[in-house]
């Protein structure tokens, strides 16, 4: 038995866990149902809800690491990471958008949360960059399956 097999409830879980740290590939998951011709749009949504989730799981885990820890563990700069924090909470908030991205995505929304970055701004610029991820996707795999018919 496969995630696929559970369908959305599985595809949720496979998008939450791939927005986590977890190893977790949602796109297969995702495929797998819009090959058994489920709907498209609930597909998407289902997949860009859990891995918003899984995402904000993230944001939280940074939040549980101190700046003083950071500045600590890394070595860093204490003037240059001012500066990256204040440009991540400003105008680099839209870097959110890149949190979909396999291992760099967890990274960034992880130091969002060390740098306390505002929770309802991060995660809203996140879902969007989850909707377009899971919508090219989703465009891709139909365009495929459509092909090969």
């Amino acid at each position: 038995m496969t995630l696929t097999d559970w369908g959305y409830p599985g595809l949720f879980i496979a998008a939450f866990l791939a927005g986590t740290p977890f190893p977790m590939n949602s796109e297969v998951v995702l495929s797998g149902l819009l090959i058994l011709k489920f709907p498209v749009v609930p597909c998407i949504l289902v997949a860009t809800v859990g891995n918003w989730c899984g995402a904000i799981v993230n944001y939280f885990l940074g939040r549980l690491c101190t700046y003083e820890q950071m500045l600590k563990w890394t070595r860093a700069n204490p003037r240059r990471l001012d500066k990256v924090r204040n440009f991540l909470t400003g105008k680099g908030l839209w870097f959110a958008l890149g949190s979909s991205l396999p291992i760099i995505g967890n990274v960034v929304i992880i130091s969002y949360g060390i740098l306390r970055a505002p929770f309802w701004k991060v995660t809203g610029i996140m879902a969007i960059g989850q909707l377009l991820r899971y919508v090219i996707w989703a465009s891709f795999t139909l365009g495929i399956w459509n092909e090969m018919q």
